[in-house]
């Protein structure tokens, strides 16, 4: 081992990726450019038919490991990245999802080293427009913020794509939970209810497509947010289904609001919301 390994943690990039043609080389592009030495690069492919796989091929020389076989949803695609990973440090980001500039892990990794004993130090995701070429979603707000374990037991405010997990976590707390399609990544987090110990650093990390299961299905996440929320006892089950019809009512409404501020969301200083100019010297 020389004396880089010996001070750096290896950081393994996961990306999964299903029929993602439009949008991977852009993901892998931005994990190749990165300027921190010692990341290991795994993309698990569920048996894309649109071409993905041939741009995969095209990079495949700077894969630790690669597959392109049919799984059984995202909770075993990510397990099987983490089976081959090798990293002190884990962070999924999917094929539809970038790094925000060539230096993010760079940034991160000083943070990351001063705190040893957290299971996951995590930054900011912006919310992206769905194009190939995309910008900052207007209004929206930016994922990732300081955790509160009373506010995370409610909803998900960990941003998969912008957090780095510490390996010992996989350890106490196992792997990712087959029974949930969408919520999966909620669930292993909330598993470790409030000795998660995660950290916050306010650095926009990542982007993230409008537009994903996530989003394309809200009602489902929604609804196995609630499932994971009563089986980690994290809410009882009453309070589990007021919050889900909560959050419901609480997105209707957000609709509203977005259609009716759109036509002046360039105008618009919100607070905490997706911005072109918080973005303007990131590359993406």
């Amino acid at each position: 081992m020389n004396q880089t390994e010996q001070k750096f943690p290896l950081i393994s990039v996961i990306t999964i990726s299903l029929n993602t043609a439009r949008f991977i080389e852009q993901t892998i592009q931005s994990v190749l450019s990165q300027t921190y030495p010692q990341i290991e690069y795994i993309l698990i492919d569920g048996g894309s038919t649109d071409g993905t796989v041939d741009i995969i091929r095209k990079y495949e020389s700077h894969l630790a490991y690669w597959h392109s076989k049919p799984d059984r949803g995202l909770a075993h695609a990510f397990n099987l990245g983490f089976e081959h990973s090798h990293g002190d440090w884990i962070i999924y980001l999917n094929a539809e999802d970038f790094f925000l500039d060539s230096s993010v892990v760079e940034k991160m990794v000083p943070h990351i080293i001063a705190h040893p004993e957290a299971n996951l130090v995590f930054g900011e995701t912006f919310f992206m427009t769905g194009e190939k070429n995309p910008k900052p979603a207007p209004l929206r707000k930016i994922f990732g913020r300081p955790w509160r374990w009373n506010v995370f037991r409610l909803k998900d405010t960990l941003p998969h794509q912008s957090s780095f997990t510490n390996r010992k976590y996989f350890d106490k707390v196992g792997k990712f939970d087959e029974f949930y399609r969408i919520a999966c990544d909620y669930e292993f987090f909330l598993r470790g209810g409030q000795q998660l110990r995660p950290v916050f650093v306010p650095l926009a990390i990542s982007g993230m497509r409008l537009g994903g299961a996530s989003g394309r299905d809200y009602f489902q996440t929604l609804s196995e947010s609630r499932i994971a929320q009563q089986n980690t006892n994290a809410l009882p089950p009453i309070l589990a289904w007021i919050n889900l019809f909560w959050l419901l009512f609480y997105r209707h409404m957000g609709k509203i609001v977005f259609k009716v501020l759109g036509p002046f969301a360039s105008k618009i200083k919100w607070q905490g919301r997706c911005s072109g100019k918080r973005l303007s010297n990131l590359i993406y």
